[in-house]
């Protein structure tokens, strides 16, 4: 007997699984081959584990269903649909996919992990998500299962910990959105940097950013200032573009339960001072190629700054940002002459999609109607229109037309819905000494 039921589909937020032949309902199937069409970069394996249903077992529709429904739970997936043909038996049961693609998931970066190697974690994480490849959904708990993941991994190493993540969106620095994961107890903080390789000509470079970086919070995720470009950042500003640290060791002391000290040790190769060869930009519709070399703050000839070089790209930013564009990505490629020692830059602008304010909710001014009043009356920015973060920053800046506002200090948060291109805004509130 051949048994065809018709297509089950399974999105992300609806689920449209159509198993439901009634008269089949309890039938039992031995389940002959899996396939699983379109796979992307995910095995074999991987996907039958997050399935949950394996070659030679028995099944029935409903246990089918609930299978197909944890493969788009996983949020890995756009779509989820397939069929089932042949003897119940010996059934094909057929899973098509649709892999999201990366831009559609998060980075996922490591604050400040420092008893786990990048391999460690990257291990822990697939044991236990085996579709995990470096990028999270924003769905499925994913998340949420990752912090789990993380401290049981910590507390196999004797680490007892307080693991969190939070959703960091795209800017000049990092320009895309991603998912950060940070041990918040214990803190751990830098007690001492010791560079090997560094020359004499290089110590004045380094001896204020190494001093500077001991007692800091360790880095070594993606958003923020990392530890290492705090070490090297004197260098980039000086030229030395194609400075690195390797062969990087931590060295972690246990202060009390809430808190750590690390010694970074590294090799430092510093390369030589660059010059700009070419700074190219061939326009883009928020700005011109004319504007875009008025506001340049690095040219052809000058030492390749690494901080004069942002400075550069940030009007181009900032141009898109008014309008937007939270996922822009203004970029310069470097084209390095080893032998000359110039570098010849590519300016590029991927825009993405503008998006749009949905709400602006405040914390920190309950019970003070006139200052909630002289903010709303200050944002230039209702529902509906275009997300503007200048916008919000104008409107938090002190005004002497503002009285209301004065005794406090603000920030933001802007957490963005990339699906439907929206933006929410929170906005907190300090009076002086509260925060």
């Amino acid at each position: 007997m051949t048994f065809t039921p018709r297509a089950f589909r399974a999105g992300l937020s609806v689920c449209l699984l159509a198993f439901s032949l009634p008269s089949f309902a309890q039938r039992t199937y031995t389940a002959g081959k899996i396939i699983f069409k379109n796979p992307g970069e995910f095995s074999q394996a991987e996907l039958e584990s997050v399935l949950g249903m394996h070659v030679g077992e028995n099944f029935k529709q409903d246990d089918l269903n609930a299978a197909a429904q944890r493969l788009s739970d996983s949020g890995y997936f756009d779509n989820v649909g397939g069929a089932l043909e042949g003897m119940t038996n010996k059934i094909t049961v057929t899973i098509e996919l649709k892999p999201s693609t990366h831009e559609e998931l998060l980075h996922a970066g490591f604050h400040n992990f420092i008893w786990l190697t990048p391999q460690e974690i990257t291990t822990a994480l697939h044991d236990k998500m085996p579709l995990y490849r470096g990028y999270l959904p924003e769905v499925g708990g994913q998340m949420e299962k990752a912090d789990e993941v993380l401290v049981a991994a910590l507390a196999a190493k004797g680490v007892t910990a307080q693991v969190q993540h939070e959703t960091i969106e795209p800017s000049l620095s990092h320009p895309e959105r991603v998912v950060e994961f940070v041990v918040v107890k214990p803190s751990v903080k830098v007690s001492n940097v010791k560079l090997s390789g560094v020359t004499q000509e290089l110590v004045p470079y380094l001896q204020k950013s190494v001093n500077a970086t001991a007692k800091t919070s360790y880095n070594a995720g993606l958003a923020g200032k990392s530890t290492a470009v705090s070490i090297l950042e004197p260098l980039l500003d000086a030229g030395y573009v194609s400075a690195i640290l390797s062969d990087v060791t931590l060295t972690p002391t246990t202060v009390d339960d809430s808190n750590v000290t690390v010694v970074v040790a590294s090799t430092l190769s510093a390369g030589g001072v660059y010059h700009v060869g070419t700074i190219s930009f061939a326009g883009a519709p928020l700005m011109s190629a004319e504007a875009f070399a008025a506001s340049e703050k690095v040219h052809p000839g000058d030492v390749a700054s690494h901080k004069l070089l942002m400075e550069t790209l940030a009007p181009l930013d900032a141009a898109y940002r008014r309008k937007g564009y939270m996922d822009v990505i203004a970029s310069a490629a470097p084209t390095l002459d080893t032998t000359a020692l110039k570098v010849d830059y590519a300016v590029s602008v991927v825009p993405g999609e503008p998006y749009k304010l949905r709400e602006v909710t405040t914390q920190g001014l309950e019970g003070d109607a006139q200052a909630k009043a002289e903010l709303d009356r200050s944002l230039q920015m209702k529902a509906g229109d275009v997300y503007n973060p200048y916008s919000v920053l104008q409107a938090l800046k002190s005004d002497p037309s503002r009285p209301a506002l004065r005794p406090y200090s603000a920030a933001f948060k802007a957490q963005a819905d990339p699906a439907a291109h929206t933006v929410d805004v929170l906005v907190t509130f300090y009076k002086a000494g509260g925060r």
